[in-house]
């Protein structure tokens, strides 16, 4: 304390809201709410500690931002404003309309002999990762670990329609093939 100055004690409510927001919001906003230095709010959060509160500054700012075509959170926004998983169901909707025009103009047999040999065609498909578990984590490792998750279920999202759109254009390439004939 320096000289000359006056002693502001932390109030219940401040102390409160230090342990409710601590983790969530950054260290810089909550000094700027309760209208303390940073060092002050530091040995608040050290004392607490001692006292056998969980009380952890350290905060996880989110690199992902919501995709505008579907909502979700995404870290692969492309300069078109699609996160990758939409731009794949774009590309395989593309696809499967050419198809669906092209299959009218298959004969009978073409189009039984296609039916039979796609019913036994089937493209692999990863299983979406568990969710990990967050019990015990501070609220930075729970966002840290979360946003890990979400980036691994758009991943595998994404690789999920990759495959399928190949997949798509093989079909439509056997189609275009026997027309073509």
């Amino acid at each position: 304390m320096r000289k000359g100055s006056r002693r502001n004690d932390w109030t219940v409510a401040e102390e409160q809201f230090l342990v409710a927001n601590a983790g969530r919001i950054p260290k810089r906003d909550i000094c700027e709410m309760l209208r303390r230095s940073s060092e002050s709010v530091r040995q608040k959060a050290k004392a607490l500690r001692r006292q056998g509160v969980d009380v952890c500054l350290r905060y996880y700012r989110p690199t992902m931002e919501p995709c505008p075509s579907c909502g979700n959170l995404s870290a692969t926004i492309d300069r078109h404003g699609m996160c990758e998983p939409c731009r794949r169901r774009d590309q395989l909707a593309t696809i499967e309309a050419r198809i669906a025009d092209l299959l009218p103009l298959l004969t009978p047999e073409q189009l039984d002999t296609y039916e039979r040999n796609e019913a036994k065609r089937e493209s692999r498909v990863d299983p979406i990762p568990e969710p990990p578990s967050t019990d015990g984590l501070t609220r930075w490792q729970q966002a840290y670990r979360e946003e890990a998750y979400a980036k691994a279920v758009e991943a595998t999202v994404a690789a999920n329609l990759r495959r399928a759109v190949k997949a798509a254009q093989k079909r439509k390439e056997r189609i275009e093939e026997k027309v073509n004939q």
